[in-house]
């Protein structure tokens, strides 16, 4: 929820079309707009941060942020914060947008410098749980990128919804979403829920998952990922502190 490139509420005036908030959207429309930072002084960043939260619940922000940091891989450290289960017609609509850009310049955004915003949709079909849309977030969160080729989406898509069948093992949280804008190209990533180190049970590598979850066999696996040029996979932890889920009260 912070202003992208300095500017407040995650969400750069230049960007007006990326704006994140809404005031009257249906819930669960799918859309989740991500925003990754580099933090210059954690400490700092995370004191201001409340702070800037403080604006949005005080001015009654519908929007649910969420906020990680990545444990794993070559982002290792960025601070990554999110809204999910809005519209694209919502994002057009903040609460107060030059307010709330001009309280992260104020606060937060000394502390922090932009890295990337990405717009994300749900792919519902595929999808075994919605915990972001539903205001559930996990402990933890394993994330597996999938970068396609232009030509290869269909074809991916196809082989995925063929996998994707009812009937998969209850209790694994699986959710799917499709790039919509930002990155250099098609791609989708999967974030597997879980709470503990136990929940790798559900698959320890993405070929793995597949099956565990969907019930695949080895035949089903390879058609996906014969169309995939490139899947990598970070585990972020969730930062209650550092999040705002409307009608709660900051985390202490």
């Amino acid at each position: 929820m912070k202003g992208f490139f300095a500017t407040g509420a995650f969400v750069a005036a230049a960007l007006s079309a990326s704006a994140v908030a809404r005031t009257s959207a249906p819930p669960n429309e799918g859309i989740a707009q991500l925003y990754s930072y580099r933090l210059e002084d954690r400490a700092a960043f995370e004191a201001a941060y409340r702070a800037h939260l403080g604006w949005h619940a005080r001015n009654g922000d519908p929007l649910v942020w969420y906020a990680w940091t990545v444990q794993t891989g070559p982002r290792r450290g960025l601070f990554i914060d999110a809204t999910a289960g809005t519209g694209l017609a919502a994002l057009d609509r903040r609460v107060k947008p030059a307010e709330d850009s001009a309280d992260f310049r104020r606060t937060a955004a000394p502390h922090a410098e932009a890295v990337d915003v990405e717009t994300w949709e749900l792919w519902a079909e595929v999808s075994m749980a919605t915990p972001l849309e539903d205001q559930r977030p996990s402990a933890i969160v394993d994330v597996f990128r999938l970068d396609v080729g232009p030509r290869d989406t269909a074809a991916f898509e196809r082989a995925m919804t063929a996998v994707g069948r009812p009937g998969g093992r209850s209790g694994v949280r699986l959710s799917w979403y499709r790039r919509l804008r930002g990155g250099d190209g098609p791609a989708y990533f999967v974030m597997l829920a879980r709470d503990d180190w136990a929940g790798l049970a559900a698959g320890r590598s993405f070929p793995a998952l597949l099956k565990h979850a969907y019930g695949a066999d080895d035949g089903e696996v390879d058609h996906v990922l014969g169309q995939v040029s490139r899947l990598s996979v970070e585990i972020w932890k969730y930062e209650p502190r550092l999040s705002l889920i409307p009608g709660r009260p900051l985390a202490p």
